[in-house]
């Protein structure tokens, strides 16, 4: 079993779960004291622990060992991706997740067609930040990726281009691939993945971004679905990064 912690929540060789998790071992797992469980603190530390305390509300555990993580990606993706309606975007960010990416930031752009009112974005944050969680706790990652709040595109192409590597997926480019600006981002720290919703993304998108910093990028010839292009591109990066271990 294994949770996440702030650091704030570990004291001496004792910790704390968060409200949500003490709940979650109590009334869901039926956990005991006694029973073992593996914490991952936001301080890079992975704690073995046996249970102490477990109530309705809160649970304390004690530190049996510690170690550094070892299972995260040597670089940091973040997935910038357009809303979509349904149960596409809980797909993107539970495949996401699995593959290595460590932040998501929705965004809505001209194409697409979920629209939340504004008084119910932050809502639906929270949502796509509880899935990550779960995401993250089934995949046995190291730290629970997060998702940031739902912006407009502008936004998002000016926060992307903070990163190393900026990339943004377009059907219509015909002149890079994915691969080929990978291997020119080689030794890049910081990856942002750009793609679109349903209806893709306008050619006035398209441009901003690229003044913005993003180079613009193809991934074949087929056209991939909203929640399946992202999924792509966070693989083909762990792939050239080396943190994909696919045997020979």
């Amino acid at each position: 079993m294994r949770l996440f912690v702030s650091s704030d929540r570990v004291c001496g060789d004792r910790l704390t779960l968060e409200p949500s998790d003490a709940q979650h071992v109590s009334r869901v797992l039926r956990m005991q004291p006694g029973d073992e469980i593996t914490v991952c603190c936001d301080n890079g530390r992975a704690y073995r622990c046996v249970l102490e305390e477990v109530g309705k509300k809160d649970a304390a555990a004690r530190i049996l060992s510690e170690e550094p993580f070892d299972n995260e990606p040597s670089v940091f993706v973040t997935v910038y991706a357009g809303l979509s309606k349904g149960d596409r975007f809980d797909y993107l960010i539970q495949k996401c997740v699995e593959c290595g990416a460590s932040h998501i930031v929705p965004f809505l752009s001209r194409y697409c067609v979920a629209r939340p009112e504004e008084k119910d974005l932050e809502k639906k944050r929270q949502r796509f930040a509880r899935i990550a969680l779960e995401a993250s706790k089934q995949c046995q990652r190291s730290r629970a990726v997060t998702v940031g709040e739902i912006v407009a595109f502008d936004r998002a192409a000016v926060m992307a281009a903070e990163a190393d590597c900026d990339l943004i997926l377009y059907e219509k480019e015909n002149r890079q691939s994915l691969s080929a600006a990978l291997r020119a981002a080689e030794g890049s720290g910081t990856y942002a993945v750009i793609t679109g919703p349903e209806g893709g993304f306008s050619e006035d998108e398209i441009r901003l971004a690229v003044e913005a910093g993003a180079s613009c990028v193809s991934i074949g010839s087929r056209i991939l679905r909203c929640e399946t292009a992202p999924v792509a591109a966070v693989c083909a990066i762990m792939y050239q990064t080396g943190n994909f271990d696919i045997g020979e």
